[in-house]
């Protein structure tokens, strides 16, 4: 320790010699690695980094960026563990509970609360140089934001909302490059849906047997202006007549026939378009292209991995229409990495993390985690990346939709409880998933069904029928 501090104080006296001679002494703010220069200031340090397979080859690229990192700043060696998606959350969890977090680790926003309650997730608004947290849009940086502080820094928006047969589109009388650039009303979806139901075509299927119900609600529910379960001012936004109205879209839909009368399981809403047996399916993301790119490879191929009693499809990825009145948006998901206390922390190791965690974040290594999940960047440096990178044979429309999209993501409200998320989950689970199930088949009316969700939104929230704005 005397030898650092001594060491320490040599470099202070230096650099105050060579500012008093004029010299070129970097004024630069400390956690910023975007010029490029290198640092060889400071002590050595080593800085973990805990990351599941985020794209294919994610591991591959973060020992690559690890080694460019360390070119950088040659005092600094960036550790990598890797990790799967099963194991990623409890080992992170484990690993912190114990004292022994990671300095940074990959996660979705709805996990960072858990992490700030017990002390380990670091604050950005305090340790980390605010020019570098103004790189990242302010609704992406929204969800990484817990009682006005950021606790992380996003790497993309994932986006769900409907795919489609683009060719059956236009044959339905569908502009599509016109919904993708403008959207499109819930009367013209149903338009569209009619004329694409045949006896062996579904106009419309969605992703919604047993618990993904709820991915009906979050995804096509925005159609109807509930964009989450509590609104703004922390109401429970279910018992909204909104509510009633996407109740109602479900039971019209249904009845008429241009969507099951059944539950669709996850893994087969995309199958159902690729075998021609549905025109619009949910939920649907831009990657989605990429999968159906190589199925239509496999088919021309004829070599026996193309889904079975699949036809070509040109694919298209289109926003969730709007009811009247509703303003258009998406919904959207954000991961992105998080810093952590352990028992390495100093002010001199968060800065080194800090560090770490804007070079991973921004720039071209964010930019290509955007690429190969087809989505737009969410910072100003690797939207520049992005412009410059081979992303592949791709629809022009399907990517400047998807870019369209992002910028209506509408982040959660906060301030919501523990109590209040566990509570509108039970609701969730004894409620709406098996009173949904009972709708698509005609067994329960939509009235009926919103008469229970309000029955047991008032006795836990003692709010009823909340209005929308």
């Amino acid at each position: 320790m005397k030898k650092f501090l001594a060491l320490s104080l040599a470099v202070l006296m230096l650099v105050s010699l060579l500012t008093a001679c004029g010299g070129a002494a970097s004024s630069a703010p400390a956690s910023t690695p975007a010029s490029g220069a290198s640092s060889t200031a400071g002590a050595e340090d080593t800085i973990t980094v805990l990351v599941p397979p985020v794209t294919n080859d994610y591991l591959e690229k973060m020992t690559e960026w690890a080694a460019e990192f360390h070119e950088m700043y040659p005092n600094l060696t960036m550790e990598v563990i890797g990790t799967s998606w099963d194991d990623h959350n409890t080992k992170l969890s484990t690993m912190a509970n114990a004292g022994e977090a990671p300095d940074i680790a990959e996660m979705s926003y709805a996990a960072i609360g858990t992490y700030v309650e017990n002390g380990t997730a670091l604050n950005l608004s305090e340790v980390m140089d605010p020019t570098l947290l103004a790189d990242f849009d302010q609704n992406a940086l929204d969800y990484m934001t817990i009682a006005g502080n950021v606790y992380g820094l996003p790497l993309y928006i994932t986006i769900q909302a409907l795919g489609a047969n683009k060719d059956m589109l236009a044959a339905a009388g569908v502009d599509v490059a016109k919904v993708q650039s403008s959207g499109w009303t819930y009367e013209e979806f149903m338009a569209a849906i009619k004329a694409g139901t045949t006896k062996d075509c579904f106009g419309f299927v969605f992703a919604n047997s047993g618990v993904t119900a709820s991915d009906f609600l979050t995804i096509f529910g925005v159609s109807a202006g509930l964009n989450n379960a509590f609104t703004s001012d922390l109401k429970y936004a279910y018992t909204s007549t909104k509510m009633l109205d996407l109740l109602k879209a479900v039971e019209e839909m249904t009845a008429s026939g241009y969507m099951p009368n059944y539950g669709v399981e996850a893994s087969q809403r995309m199958v159902m378009c690729e075998t021609g047996n549905a025109m619009i399916f949910g939920k649907a993301m831009p990657l989605f292209e990429i999968n159906i790119t190589k199925n239509n490879a496999a088919l021309e191929a004829n070599d026996g991995t193309a889904v079975e009693n699949s036809i070509p499809v040109n694919y298209a990825f289109l926003p969730v229409p709007t009811m009247e009145g509703v303003t258009e948006t998406c919904f959207g998901s954000v991961d992105g990495l998080v810093a952590f206390r352990n028992q390495n922390t100093s002010e001199e190791h968060t800065q080194n993390v800090m560090k770490a965690l804007y070079f991973l974040s921004s720039g071209e290594r964010a930019a290509y985690v955007d690429a190969a999940t087809c989505l737009d960047g969410v910072s100003k440096t690797s939207r520049e990346a992005l412009a410059t990178m081979d992303v592949g044979e791709r629809d022009q429309g399907n990517i400047d939709c998807a870019a369209r999209m992002i910028t209506t993501v509408i982040a959660p409200p906060t301030g919501i409880t523990a109590e209040q998320s566990a509570t509108a989950q039970q609701i969730m689970d004894e409620v709406i998933v098996p009173k949904f199930q009972a709708l698509l088949a005609g067994e329960v009316t939509a009235q009926a069904m919103y008469d229970e969700i309000v029955s047991k939104g008032t006795a836990a929230f003692g709010e009823a029928n909340c209005d929308l704005t």
